[in-house]
Parts: structure tokens; C-alpha cells; sequence
């Protein structure tokens, strides 16, 4: 059973023909594990913030630019700090979280090997039994109490074998079987003293040679049993050789032990490949068997992401597409709304368009009332009323809206000219988080 759940685990989970993650794949799985740095216990993959939207731009920036994983996550803990990361230091009291499954799983493995162990001892003759596992004869410094009831044991054993025998119930092999193990285990005893006698109803152990088994006290049956007889003195089964009898039972010890040893590990195995396969960092949305099946919510978050690296990257007509496909799908994402509506306004001031214009704006102002607190938006609507609409005042006020909702420092330094021209057109005193030009 513990063989057949590796193979199931291995052959299941597709590690032996998984293909290698994609750019995409790659950038999304360490989305997964970064904390969105303005949200409270979101992943930048499940937050639509614009800070979530600035780190998913970033990771998908360092994955094309061939960083690896964890090259990555120690760029944006030096940016961000150690709680950008979601998962749990291995270190210090974090270090539990990772050492409890383990310790688990070794209670587990130590607790079926007992099991196991147990159910051995009590199959194959442990304590209690007529046959301990210890240096000398079993029986050997009991008291006769204690034998003599073994002896009845043993003796009522027998005759209920025999009973079950004749009346069909066991088969000839069954009932040999049987019938050599209670009285290996009756000779072991050695012969009962002359006052204690066979119990009512038992059987009396054949004798040296003669093949059947006495009568049975209170009208017991005789049993014919060639060849079954105990060697006067040896213990040993008269059809079974003195000297052939201890290597066959060390070899059933020795293949007992084997196949408890390979159950143990096979299991233990079966629980660590769990362990490691289902405690591991799959793709958001990645089946047991490998592939990648993304959520409605996973897919916006991907293509907000994928737009916001093209729009980095300068490819505005990449970006706009994916971006109008998410508002297609999602009419009222605020996200997609403040960055299209932004390169709308951007291509119509270049194409002079006042048709793009307005929608640009249009998109802004529909983006601020689905969240006021989203300082991209206040930013690029800020940003339209100044250029376009000379609106200073208005444009101050959402200058304002922006800089209270803290902004990265890095966009702070590209608004900084747009924000100083507001203020003092306004005739207002610039903030002190406006850097100097």
C-alpha cells in the first residue's frame, strides 16, 4: 500500500513531465507570495490596488530581465522590507511553522511502526502467546499456574480445531497448519505434571511417534494425523527435522522484518513527498497534476499585470488591449479604468483628439468614485485638469487626495513638476512630500 500511494503520488502530481513554468507562470507564482504593500493580508496577485499593480509590474520586470526567484524577493524585501513576504521567515519562532509538519510527519511513521510492530508480535507468537521471543524455552521461570493455563489453552485450541475440521469448516492445509503451530507451542511447555492432567474437553498431544491425538477427556473425538507427532524431548514436530525447524523460522523473522522495515518506509516516503508536493508554492490556480487553471479574478490580476509592464515598456497599444479586455469582462475595475482612461487622455493631447480626451477623463472620473482612495487616479485626473482643463483649483484638490493617500516615493518623483506648477498657479505653499525639481 505505501509503494503503490508513491507511485500514485509521483505519477499524479506530474513532476516527472511537468514542463517548465513560463515568464507569465513564473511571475504569477511569486505574486502569490508577496504581500500587497497598502492592503492587510492580500497577495499583489489578489489585490487590484495600484501599489499591488506597481509590485506585479516590477516582478514581471525582473523575471524577463532573467533574475531568478529568489533574486527577486530579496530585491523587493531590500524595498519594501521583510513583510512584503507572506510566507513565514525560518527563523527564530517561525521556524514552527516549518518544523511541526515534519515532526508530524516522524510521530506518524514512528507511531505505524508500532502498530505495525504490535500486530507482528501477536501474528507470529509474542508475549503472552507460548512462544516469547527470548533466549530460552517459553515457559521458562513461570509459575505453574500460569503454564497450566496456558497448557488449557493451548488444549481447548486443538480440540476446537478438530471440531471445526470435521464439520467442514477448515480446510486440510487450514487445519494442519493450525493444528502444528498449538502443538509446537504445547511442547514448548514441556509435559504437564502427573496431578494437572488435560483440562475437560481438550486434547492430549500425540505421542512420540504414534500420529493421533488421544482421546479427549468427557468424550472427546480421536483425529488421525499422520506424521504430526512431538519428538519425545526435542519440541519439534516429528515431520519436521530438529535441525531444519530453527532456519525456517528465522527465515520468516528475517522476511517478517523486511516487510515491516519497507511498509515503514514506503509510508514515511509516501508522507514526505506529500508533504513537500502539497506544502510547496504551486501557481495560483495549479492543479495536483501541474497545470495552471487561473480564476476569473486571477486572470484580471494577470492582465492588469501584463498591461502595466507593456505600459512600462512603452507599448501603449499592448497595454490599452488588454486593459479594454478587463473592462470588458469588468466594467467598474477601477484599476483598468484610471490606466486606460490616462493613455486615452495621453494619445489624444499627442493625436489631438478631443474625442479620446474626454473619454480619458470620462474613464478618470468614473475610477475616483469606485475608489476614492486610489492615488493613481487622483493623480491622472489631478493631471488632466491641469494640462487640459486649466482647472487649477480642481487640480489641487485632487493633488491632495494624492499625496494624503502616501504615495511610493518613486511616483512622488515623477509627479513632483505637474504638482509644483498646480500649487503655485494656485498661489498655494507646495507640501514638503513634493520633492524638489
Amino acid at each position: 500500500m505505501g509503494v503503490v500511494l508513491v507511485v500514485a503520488l509521483v505519477v499524479g502530481t506530474g513532476v516527472l513531465h511537468s514542463s517548465p513554468p513560463t515568464a507569465a507562470q513564473r511571475a504569477a507564482a511569486i505574486d502569490a507570495d508577496i504581500r500587497c504593500p497598502s492592503c492587510e493580508d492580500l497577495s499583489v496577485a489578489e489585490s487590484s490596488a495600484p501599489t499591488a499593480v506597481t509590485v506585479r509590474a516590477t516582478v514581471r520586470q525582473l523575471v524577463d530581465a532573467g533574475q531568478s526567484d529568489q533574486q527577486i524577493q530579496q530585491y523587493l524585501v531590500a524595498r519594501y522590507g521583510s513583510s512584503i513576504v507572506l510566507d513565514p521567515p525560518a527563523h527564530g519562532w517561525s521556524l514552527l511553522v516549518w518544523v511541526l509538519p515534519l515532526a508530524g510527519v516522524a510521530v506518524a511513521v514512528a507511531g505505524l511502526g508500532t502498530v505495525l510492530y504490535r500486530r507482528r508480535g501477536v501474528v507470529d507468537g509474542g508475549p503472552g502467546t507460548g512462544t516469547d521471543r527470548t533466549d530460552g524455552p517459553a515457559g521458562v521461570g513461570e509459575d505453574p499456574a500460569t503454564k497450566a493455563a496456558r497448557r488449557r489453552f493451548l488444549e481447548q485450541s486443538l480440540a476446537d480445531a478438530d471440531a471445526e475440521y470435521l464439520a467442514g469448516d477448515l480446510s486440510d492445509r487450514d487445519y494442519l497448519a493450525l493444528r502444528r503451530r498449538d502443538m509446537s507451542r504445547l511442547a514448548a511447555l514441556g509435559a504437564a505434571p502427573v496431578d494437572e492432567g488435560p483440562g475437560e474437553g481438550a486434547v492430549v498431544p500425540a505421542t512420540a511417534g504414534s500420529g493421533q491425538a488421544g482421546p479427549a477427556a468427557g468424550g472427546g473425538v480421536l483425529v488421525a494425523e499422520p506424521a504430526l507427532g512431538v519428538e519425545a524431548g526435542t519440541g519439534q514436530l516429528a515431520d519436521t527435522p530438529a535441525s531444519t525447524a530453527p532456519t525456517a523460522t528465522t527465515r520468516r523473522k528475517r522476511r517478517t522484518w523486511l516487510f515491516l522495515v519497507g511498509a515503514v518506509a514506503s509510508f514515511a516516503a509516501a508522507l514526505l513527498l506529500a508533504l513537500t508536493l502539497f506544502t510547496s508554492n504551486r501557481l495560483p490556480g495549479q492543479t495536483e497534476t501541474g497545470g495552471v487553471t487561473l480564476s476569473q479574478a486571477q486572470q484580471v490580476q494577470q492582465d492588469l499585470g501584463e498591461a502595466a509592464t507593456y505600459e512600462n515598456e512603452g507599448d501603449a497599444t499592448q497595454a490599452v488591449d488588454l486593459y479594454q479586455a478587463v473592462l470588458t469582462r469588468h466594467p467598474d475595475n477601477e484599476v483598468a479604468l484610471a490606466q486606460l482612461g490616462w493613455l486615452e487622455f495621453q494619445t489624444g493631447r499627442t493625436a489631438k483628439s478631443t474625442v479620446l480626451i474626454a473619454d480619458g477623463r470620462a474613464k478618470l472620473n468614473r475610477a475616483v468614485v469606485l475608489d476614492p482612495g486610489d492615488y493613481a487616479a487622483r493623480l491622472y485626473l489631478g493631471t488632466v485638469l491641469l494640462l487640459q482643463g486649466g482647472d487649477v483649483t480642481g487640480a489641487v484638490g485632487e493633488y491632495r487626495h494624492f499625496l494624503a493617500d502616501a504615495p511610493p516615493p518613486s511616483l512622488l518623483d515623477q509627479a513632483a513638476p505637474e504638482l509644483r506648477q498646480a500649487f503655485e498657479e494656485a498661489g498655494l505653499p507646495v507640501p514638503s512630500q513634493v520633492p524638489a525639481t
